[in-house]
């Protein structure tokens, strides 16, 4: 007769990595951003925005830095849900704001796909140039753009003034970056034409032509 297995079903589940396999610095900052986390939650609202300021901070280094990106990432991870429920209990609007920005750069990697929650809290978020968010953070959110603004002009619905500014935002850096095709691809999404009309010039209007033509074809 078999022995009983007393492990509760748990006996083939994977060990989880312990604290003890983190480098002093990863520790460090695991424990750091536990702390915010928690004194997001605090009472004291000046605890709240000196923390929420601080993950922002924390969140920002995401998109200039690889390493940076999948430590942070990595340690915020777990607490992606706690903050998006507590988003909905803060009263304060302009907490409100600072958890959106973070909660749009945490949805990099935990959003459900096809529920575009980086632009949902994008939209919910701070106003300002989202192009210091970085590369990677555009990447995303003009694809989640792109797929909304497909989604409302296939129901005949228009496209709000504040989701065309992102895609203004986003063409004015894609050009910048020589990445017209991407320019191009973002408008043509949001149906917004005259757009390619503005940002195209002396510099670019080859590379753009001949991406159009491309098109075309």
């Amino acid at each position: 007769m078999a022995p009983k297995d007393s492990s509760d079903g748990t006996k083939n589940r994977k060990p989880e990595k312990k604290d003890e396999y983190l480098s002093e610095e990863d520790l460090a900052l695991k424990e750091q951003l536990e702390l915010y986390v928690k004194m997001v939650q605090d009472s004291d609202p000046k605890l709240q925005k000196d923390a929420l300021e601080r993950l922002r901070q924390e969140t920002r280094t995401v998109t200039s830095s690889l390493t940076s990106s999948r430590r942070v990432l990595k340690f915020l991870r777990p607490h992606y849900r706690v903050l998006q429920a507590y988003y909905g209990v803060i009263e304060d609007s302009s907490l409100q704001k600072l958890l959106a920005d973070i909660l749009s750069v945490l949805a990099l990697t935990m959003s459900p796909e096809g529920e575009h929650e980086s632009l949902k809290y994008r939209m919910l978020g701070s106003e300002g140039d989202i192009v210091l968010w970085g590369h990677e953070y555009i990447r995303i959110l003009a694809a989640e753009i792109g797929q909304e603004c497909q989604r409302l002009v296939n129901n005949g619905d228009l496209i709000d003034n504040d989701l065309l500014k992102l895609v203004e935002q986003i063409v004015v850096f894609y050009m910048k970056q020589n990445a017209e095709h991407e320019a191009i691809d973002l408008i043509m999404e949001a149906e917004d034409y005259d757009k390619l009309v503005e940002h195209v010039d002396n510099m670019n209007y080859k590379r753009a032509c001949l991406y159009l033509t491309s098109l075309a074809k």
